[in-house]
């Protein structure tokens, strides 16, 4: 790596659109880390913002040399040729680092633990862990001590396994968590703070979706490590109703057409495997294994808002499984291409 004392050129993509909300305090949290200002650079790609976005960047581009900003008229931030891509292809940096608008870092040495696992030069992407403020909701404090966004998705969220799991990855130095991606059982990264050694789009074929970046990783069974002590805040959807709608439309988009054209595979090929997700699902719907999981939670750690964890599992594969039964030949589709 081309770098300053040893330092890595890193660069920051956002793809957003109407992201006012979160997008000047994610900004700051770039800007006030400890790292020399020629090593890193911003590029935002912004999908067609009609609220105070491109206002809030442009404060930033007048104070900041190192920020930039593209524009993406198809909106939508992953997919082949869109804003991620877009911003991954323009990068400068050795390593890429994908943010989203609500991805809030505190910690001014956020980048350099960030960046500590690629000493070792087998690792691939090193992924940053999630962290609740004291001041949330109970919705929130829940979606970050999970470490994924979405409940449904725990068993496959590498940052989810390893907060719940930790004794189950192999430590590093105490510094870091190490982990060989596997096709046969993908655990997926990638957003909320996740860097990649950008040569690692050249050898997958480019960027599409980042569960789709992890599922072509894990083909070539590639080191993927998590910082035990480097985390950020996502500020998603303050509460349930507000955060089903939003997983309830990205999920009607996956099922009508999307499924398609992803690597990620939810229901792995096999009858065994297909079992096992309906067996999943089924659990998550008689309350019975998430509510083992919310008491050995809650009396571990004495945060009573994992009383809540089953409740919340319950409601979101009960809205999958309905948009699901709306578009019933895609999903027997979708499990034909996928086996």
């Amino acid at each position: 790596m081309s770098s300053k004392k040893g330092l890595p050129k890193v660069s920051f993509i956002l793809g957003i659109l109407n992201a006012e909300r979160t997008l000047e305090e994610c900004l700051k949290g770039i800007f006030m880390q400890d790292y020399p200002r020629d090593l890193f650079e911003v590029i935002i790609i912004d999908g067609g913002s009609t609220d105070k976005t491109l206002q809030v960047i442009d404060s930033f581009m007048r104070k900041e040399r190192n920020i930039s900003l593209l524009h993406n008229p198809k909106k939508l931030s992953e997919g082949r040729g869109m804003s991620k891509d877009m911003g991954i292809k323009k990068s400068k940096g050795d390593i890429v680092i994908l943010l989203d608008h609500d991805n809030l870092i505190s910690d001014p040495q956020w980048l350099r633990g960030i960046l500590r696992p690629f000493r070792d030069k087998q690792v691939m992407a090193s992924q940053s862990l999630l962290e609740f403020r004291k001041e949330d909701s109970n919705f929130l404090k829940y979606i970050n001590a999970a470490g994924v966004e979405d409940p449904f998705a725990i068993p496959y969220s590498l940052v989810a396994q390893v907060q719940l799991y930790p004794h189950k990855f192999r430590l590093v130095e105490d510094v870091y968590y190490v982990h060989k991606l596997n096709p046969n059982s993908v655990l997926f990264g990638g957003a909320n703070g996740c860097a990649f050694v950008k040569d690692v789009f050249e050898k997958i074929g480019g960027y599409t979706r980042d569960v789709d970046v992890f599922a072509k990783m894990a083909e070539l069974r590639m080191l993927v490590a998590v910082p035990k002590n480097v985390r950020l805040y996502h500020k998603t959807a303050s509460n349930l109703w507000s955060f089903m709608k939003k997983k309830g439309l990205y999920f009607y988009r996956f099922i009508n057409k999307e499924y398609a054209e992803k690597d990620f595979q939810w229901v792995k090929p096999g009858l065994a495997n297909k079992l096992r997700f309906f067996l999943m699902v089924a659990s998550n719907l008689s309350f019975v294994l998430p509510s083992v999981l919310a008491l050995q939670r809650t009396f571990k750690t004495g945060r009573f808002f994992w009383i809540l964890h089953p409740f919340y599992v319950f409601f979101v594969t009960l809205e999958y499984g309905l948009i699901t039964l709306l578009k019933i030949k895609n999903f027997f589709s979708y499990a034909r291409v996928k086996s």
